[in-house]
């Protein structure tokens, strides 16, 4: 016989419309079977049953993370240097240079994570402030949007790259004055690079994932979609989940067109346990914001830069209908207005001929306009935002974005009154904080890190909020049978809180399938 778990004496809200709100609930075979008031759950307590007082805490769903590259937030915990924070080029010369110093036994000296709006010298860092760190070793260091890179001359001579290399289509190889590379790659060029650099092995992934998932945990996140999963990556996932790894719940998002090569990925195969499902797959429309790759129809503030699109209309319709065709719900990163307007233009073209009502998705949506909000409503796309930017890029945003373009940058509150499904994320390790009550705060004050506050009237509420963190990103994974709410028949995931405040120390104990995580 089953041991069932009775918790009581909670404030549980449940995310579920037809009882939104609870102070207990059952669990047995590590799936919620009642939910509600103390006296009706416990008037049915026998002698076997195990009683959890919960102190008048808060229980919520788990969070649910609908993008956030898994396997890379291991990667900045061990594995890669960290460089979000770094105030200017010379501290971050002195932490790659002790970090080289400190492991010798690196081929590639990587590092991830500045943001030159951040440094005092308020500029880009180069080819020639790397090459003053080391020239006999291959230095590449990745902004914190991850969409473009920085080398020294060590690197671009191992990669064989000049000024007469092949820029793949969607990507910048910058140039000096003198027309030889900069060691500046954006988009699809810094394929060129990535390439050349050893990749890691499955037991470096699998050590990558299992960092980054005990930190879900610990924030109270039992559900993670990975949003660019390469074939490697996917094979470590599979591998995991058949040796029991996995705890929290897996939505794993193969990529169809890799970085600077002139392949496509076929599409993978369908996937589905408990703990992993491969149901969707990815695509890149343009750049972000923070680092003006983001394709804007209008110029960014006093520049005539537009950004970069990085898929070529007619290809990116083929391959999603091929997608479709297959059974695959389809995601597609796209921030600027104008990668936005390509992208519905696609969804809507194929909208026809989805006969299985499959419900493709958005990632970020930074600029959408009225227009495109309407058709994602009528064709039932989803939108996955990270209000988190704007409290960590937030300051990028306000040197870069034309002012017009502010009043409706990450319009979170405008997505919600269209009747949009939302899913929140934090797009980690482009951020530093992935802790979910940190996102929920900056959804509900859109103010950046020195104060000032962007659009103001995109705010949501708590409880908004919540629901896009749980039962909406189950929604828009199709798990919303299993997960997103505290209901009967849903696997017992939740989150014991003691407070909504942006404090970590709020997570009070993480549960999946009804046991305890911490």
């Amino acid at each position: 016989m089953s041991v069932r778990k009775i918790f009581f004496n909670a404030k549980v809200l449940t995310q579920d419309n037809l009882l939104p709100e609870a102070t207990a609930f059952i669990v047995e075979d590590g799936n919620f079977t009642k939910v509600g008031s103390d006296e009706e759950i416990l008037s049915e307590k026998n002698n076997h049953d195990i009683l959890i007082d919960l102190g008048k805490k808060f229980v919520i769903p788990g969070f649910n993370d609908a993008h956030i590259h898994i396997w890379k937030v291991g990667n900045l915990i061990h594995g890669m240097l960290d460089l979000r924070g770094v105030k200017s080029i010379t501290e971050m010369q002195e932490m790659i240079s002790a970090y080289a110093t400190k492991n010798p036994q690196l081929n590639w000296i990587q590092a991830r994570g500045f943001n030159e709006a951040d440094f005092v010298e308020q500029r880009m860092p180069t080819k020639a402030d790397l090459d003053a760190i080391a020239t006999d070793k291959p230095i590449c260091v990745t902004r914190t949007c991850a969409h473009q890179i920085i080398v020294n001359s060590k690197a671009l001579e191992l990669a064989e790259i000049n000024s007469n290399t092949a820029v793949p289509k969607g990507g910048e190889m910058k140039l000096l004055p003198d027309g030889s590379p900069a060691g500046h790659f954006t988009e699809t060029a810094i394929g060129l690079i990535l390439s050349k650099i050893p990749k890691y092995t499955a037991a470096e992934l699998r050590e990558m994932i299992l960092a980054a998932q005990q930190q879900f945990l610990q924030y109270g996140i039992t559900a993670a979609t990975d949003p660019a999963v390469d074939r490697d990556l996917l094979q470590v996932y599979k591998q995991m989940d058949a040796d029991g790894e996995l705890l929290i719940r897996i939505n794993a998002i193969p990529i169809r067109v890799p970085d600077g090569a002139n392949k496509v990925y076929p599409n993978p195969e369908p996937y589905y346990s408990d703990h992993l499902v491969v149901n969707t797959v990815k695509f890149f429309a343009d750049g972000g914001i923070s680092g003006k790759t983001a394709a804007l129809i209008e110029p960014y503030k006093n520049s005539n830069e537009h950004g970069v699109l990085r898929l070529e209309k007619n290809t990116f319709q083929q391959l999603a209908m091929e997608s479709q065709e297959a059974g695959f719900m389809i995601a597609t990163h796209a921030i600027g207005d104008a990668a936005i307007d390509m992208v519905i233009d696609v969804y809507t073209s194929i909208a026809p001929f989805n006969d299985k009502n499959l419900c493709h998705r958005i990632e970020h949506l930074g600029l959408p306009t009225h227009e495109h909000l309407e058709a994602m409503f009528k064709y039932h796309i989803s939108a996955i935002m990270q209000p988190i930017f704007i409290s960590e890029l937030g300051n990028n945003f306000l040197n870069y974005v034309p002012e017009h373009y502010l009043n409706y940058l990450y319009p979170v509150r405008s997505v919600l009154d269209y009747g949009v499904q939302l899913a929140l994320s934090t797009d980690a390790p482009v951020v530093k904080s992935y802790h979910p009550l940190y996102n929920i705060y900056a959804a509900l004050n859109r103010t950046t890190s020195n104060g000032t506050m962007i659009s103001p009237q995109q705010k949501i509420t708590l409880q908004e909020a919540l629901y896009a963190y749980t039962m909406g990103s189950a929604l828009v994974t199709g798990a919303q049978s299993k997960m997103g709410s505290v209901a009967p028949g849903k696997w017992a995931d939740f989150t014991v809180l003691n407070g909504f405040n942006p404090d970590p120390g709020h997570v009070e104990q993480t549960y999946i399938a009804g046991i305890a995580q911490l």
